[in-house]
């Protein structure tokens, strides 16, 4: 059994598979970003971000869809930061890693994937 699951892993996780799925939330990121965008789009902190978005268009301070980061303003080098780890986990689990996210739950205090990006430096303490 530890050897199908360590298999799956494998074909999942940090993988092409998991490649093509980052790939394929980052341009859907640059779409929605594109499309809602009013201010600059910079290439920051190793993520693509997009500011000057309409609350609708985004979760909490910012959300971060495969290598961007979409957000009104709220940019700062720890926002960046923490948002660089949410892309390292969309490489990842690539397309798994909404579903992952949503199983983990919607308060940041005990998800693992906040907790991992830094709850501080994503403005959550």
């Amino acid at each position: 059994m530890r050897d199908l699951i360590a298999a799956v892993r494998d074909v999942l996780f940090d993988s092409p598979v998991s490649r093509a799925g980052y790939l394929y939330a980052t341009a859907v990121g640059m779409a929605w970003g594109f499309i809602w965008s009013t201010g600059a789009v910079k290439h920051e902190g190793g993520v693509w971000v997009f500011r000057g978005l309409p609350r609708f268009a985004f979760g909490r301070g910012g959300s971060c869809v495969g290598g961007c980061y979409l957000t009104d303003h709220n940019v700062s080098e720890d926002i960046l930061e923490h948002e660089a780890v949410h892309k390292r986990q969309w490489q990842r689990y690539g397309m798994l890693f909404p579903f992952l996210y949503l199983a983990a739950g919607r308060d940041p205090l005990r998800n693992r994937f906040e907790i991992e990006a830094g709850l501080e430096k994503g403005g959550y303490r």
